[in-house]
């Protein structure tokens, strides 16, 4: 049975690791020690409520979560799930672009240019 949906590759910890040490032409436990130490260091900086950011790539922080009254699955009562704090994710610009693919980005660029044109 074939899947609607598109298929996607997802890339775990270690082929992350693989592709970093190939483009920065490092080996593979120097490149896991990287990626640990970079994952600890967010980690940590996150839980003291810290901001951590990524010039184009993105911010990680600290989210505060109200708490919310929802309907238990057993039972069909009412339950309030307790304020928490999680963590949040946004998205840099230059991520961003490379989510929407190089002809997007293409378009975007001509558009802006074209503007800047009419204006002069």
């Amino acid at each position: 049975m074939k899947s609607t949906s598109k298929e996607h590759t997802v890339i775990g910890k270690d082929e992350l690791i693989h592709q970093v040490a190939a483009k920065a032409g490092m080996n593979l436990k120097e490149t896991s020690k990287i990626i640990d130490a970079f994952t600890d260091v967010v980690r940590e900086d996150v839980s003291q409520g810290h901001e951590v950011r990524l010039m184009g790539f993105g911010t990680w922080n600290l989210r505060d979560v109200a708490p919310r009254k929802v309907k238990s699955i057993r039972g069909g009562d009412q339950i309030t799930i307790p304020a928490r704090k999680r963590v949040g994710f946004s998205v840099g610009a230059v991520l961003s672009q490379a989510a929407q693919g190089a002809e997007h980005t293409r378009s975007k660029v001509t558009t802006a240019e074209k503007t800047m044109k009419k204006n002069k």
